[in-house]
């Protein structure tokens, strides 16, 4: 093949491609972030949910009330299960595979600490054009961690 004929080639699979991925898109309605609509610069809206709703995941909240992210600490020992079909809040709106994906750390990184910490399911809202606001902090488990 000609390269002429394969740069053609090549365009055309680009251009079908991109209306092909703009015309699926059933996640939110047309109009309403018009940023997202170009693919290659998709904002992947299906990872954040409709404006107005409730995001939570799981956390770490020192003493001080300051907030860490699980994966900061290398061992944990908790008070209470943290599993998500028998822990408080985890029926909260979240992604069940982050909070899988954590409580399989802790579990791994079972350990002594002298450090206490709460284990959080945080919730924030999510409004268009507004930061996001902090519903709630529920709280799954006392913990001592260790760094």
């Amino acid at each position: 093949m000609p390269p002429a004929n394969r740069r053609r080639f090549g365009t055309l699979s680009i251009l079908v491609y991109v209306a092909l991925s703009w015309a699926a898109r059933s996640d939110m309605s047309l109009g309403s972030q018009v940023a997202s609509l170009v693919y290659p610069l998709d904002t992947f809206s299906m990872y954040a949910g409709a404006p107005g709703e409730a995001i939570s995941h799981l956390l770490v909240r020192d003493a001080t009330g300051g907030i860490h992210r699980v994966r900061a600490f290398a061992a944990y020992r908790c008070d209470a299960a943290i599993e998500r079909s028998a822990a408080r809040c985890a029926e909260q709106p979240g992604f069940a595979y982050h909070y899988d994906d954590l409580t399989r750390y802790i579990k791994a990184h079972r350990g002594s600490g002298s450090t206490p910490v709460e284990l959080i399911y945080r919730t924030w809202r999510i409004q268009p054009g507004e930061p996001p606001t902090i519903e709630a902090d529920c709280v799954i488990a006392n913990c001592t961690v260790a760094p």
